[in-house]
């Protein structure tokens, strides 16, 4: 037969095996894998050098709309991403000043058609919650009208904090309560939960401005690793008692990866995801303001944890929490700055770089924490996430050996600036393929791909 696309000479990694062979796909679908003398042929043929091919690369965590008009974002930098081999994204959809909000299905319906007349990849969605929003709509309508059932909750946020960014924190009753819904439905859902107890940072907060440089040391000593360890204890007990399955973002620390690994092995059914950033970035690095995030930048010691709790299979995900900032935002001192810095385009070559080229991980576990596991974990698999017949035909293909010097005028996402400027990353992708339709080949982006999809995760009868 007749396929529209061949993919040969080529290794295929998957979570626990790279495999010599190649790929055919017709339409959106892998529909065989083979040795190249056997695929079928092909009305093109890609021929991938030997260099490796992964999954699709999926990140689970961005937040796409929160600092610039929702279509320019979704725009830009899902075109961003695709440069940086992700094929699949998650993104939170933020209500802000909830307590004026009135139809959940007017968000919902603006987001998903904006999202699919721009964006360059496939799609899902985290709602967020707040009381506000629990008021007016419940946890199993949302999952059953529009499929969304990875519902984020943040414990920090609360008071002032904020009401500067719009958006609200939840208290421990709406948590208990919607932990305990999630735990009951009879479909797979999950609660997500920023772990950060915001009352010690208000505390520690006024002790620590006005002493110092105001610089990312002084914000991590606002908000330390205690911080993160007592929320996620809460929120790790109250899934425990609610039978919830619990997603921890953005883990920092090495006394968060402790309670997660101790909780893992007493059967609590949690999962962690952590960030490039976390892995290559400290508190003493010298990009300033710019660096400005919550949770912060952290010690030495815990950027080296994070790596063995990869290794050792106690983080479970690697997500962005891409936030598109510019410079003017982050203008000011410590306190004053926006939050937040743009990752998704430099997600994969920081892990292939810093992680497998370094040696800290193969590229079998790249492929676990960046495609299997996040497509297992929020319910996109076996669509995504696994190169085999009949899943999507997304492709990544990487050059290990490619050295990108990292420069903000040569990235395309919203922001104008990178933490990582300056920076020499060996390994980039070479080839993005959504759903069979490449979108991103040798360096450029294929303008009429705007092909983004949203992926409904479940919907219940």
């Amino acid at each position: 037969m007749d396929v529209n696309v061949v993919v040969k000479n080529c290794k295929l990694v998957g979570r626990d095996c790279i495999v010599e062979a190649g790929i055919a796909k017709d339409r959106e679908k892998i529909v065989a894998i083979a040795r190249d003398d056997l695929l079928p042929t092909g009305r093109r043929v890609i021929d991938c050098g030997g260099n490796y091919v992964l999954p699709g690369i999926i990140d689970p965590h961005t937040h796409l709309g929160f600092r610039h008009p929702l279509e320019k974002s979704v725009r830009i930098d899902t075109e961003a991403a695709v440069y940086g081999g992700v094929t699949t994204l998650g993104t939170t959809l933020i209500i802000k000043n909830s307590n004026k909000f009135t139809s959940y299905e007017e968000e919902f319906i603006r987001w998903k058609n904006t999202y699919e007349q721009n964006a360059f990849m496939d799609g899902f969605v985290h709602a967020q919650l707040d009381s506000n929003i629990l008021e007016k709509i419940t946890i199993p309508e949302i999952a059953k009208k529009y499929g969304v059932t990875s519902f984020k909750f943040l414990m920090a946020y609360k008071g002032e904090e904020g009401k500067e960014l719009g958006i609200s924190g939840i208290d421990d009753g709406d948590l208990y309560l919607s932990f305990k819904q999630i735990g009951s439905l009879d479909y797979p859902a999950l609660a997500m939960v920023h772990a950060e107890n915001i009352e010690l940072i208000y505390k520690l907060k006024k002790e620590v401005k006005g002493v110092g440089k105001g610089g990312l040391s002084e914000w991590a000593k606002a908000r330390p690793n205690e911080a993160e360890l007592l929320d996620i204890e809460r929120a790790i007990s109250i899934a425990k008692i609610t039978k919830s399955p619990l997603y921890i973002v953005h883990l920092s620390t090495k006394e968060g990866l402790e309670v997660v690994r101790k909780a893992k092995e007493s059967g609590v059914n949690v999962f962690a995801e952590t960030c490039p950033h976390y892995l290559t970035l400290t508190k003493d690095s010298p990009i300033g303001t710019l660096g400005k995030i919550n949770p912060p930048l952290r010690e030495e010691e815990s950027r080296e944890k994070l790596w063995e709790g990869i290794q050792k299979g106690i983080i479970d995900c690697i997500g962005t929490d891409h936030g598109s900032a510019t410079k003017e935002m982050k203008k000011g001192d410590i306190w004053s700055a926006a939050l937040g810095f743009p990752g998704i385009e430099t997600y994969l070559p920081l892990m292939l770089s810093e992680g497998v080229n370094k040696g800290r991980i193969s590229i079998q576990k790249l492929v676990e924490v960046c495609c299997y596991n996040n497509a297992k974990v929020f319910g996109l698999y076996p669509k995504k996430g696994i190169l085999q017949v009949g899943s999507d035909a997304d492709l990544t293909v990487v050059d290990l050996n490619k050295v990108f010097e990292v420069n903000a005028s040569k990235l395309h996402h919203l922001s104008d600036f990178t933490p990582y400027e300056g920076w020499k990353l060996k390994g980039w992708p070479i080839l993005t393929m959504v759903r069979g339709q490449i979108v991103m080949e040798k360096g450029k982006s294929v303008e009429t791909s705007r092909i983004g999809k949203y992926i409904p995760i479940i919907l219940p009868k």
